[in-house]
């Protein structure tokens, strides 16, 4: 997945989200849309599966959340990229 792109959306408000299926490519779809009138698209050629709800926590939180199964391909903060790995 390793888009750059999506530290673009570092600094924006989400206002709503969107997801969206279909039984071709791409299989689902979420949609992030802010509220400066501008959207960012997630997709994916599998099923995408909700998390049961928010969770408590932060980067450090994330980056170890299943660290000895799943690799970070990507992350922005404000100002900072941080590389992949």
């Amino acid at each position: 997945m390793t888009r750059a792109e999506v530290g673009q959306i570092i600094g924006k408000r989400i206002g709503g989200v969107i997801v969206k299926e279909c039984p071709s490519a791409p299989r689902a779809e979420v949609f992030l849309i802010f509220e400066d009138g501008t959207y960012y698209e997630f997709y994916s050629s599998v099923e995408i599966t909700c998390a049961g709800g928010v969770d408590r926590g932060g980067r450090e939180e994330v980056i170890r959340y299943m660290a000895n199964s799943t690799s970070v391909a990507f992350e922005a903060w404000g100002e900072k990229v941080y590389p992949s790995g």
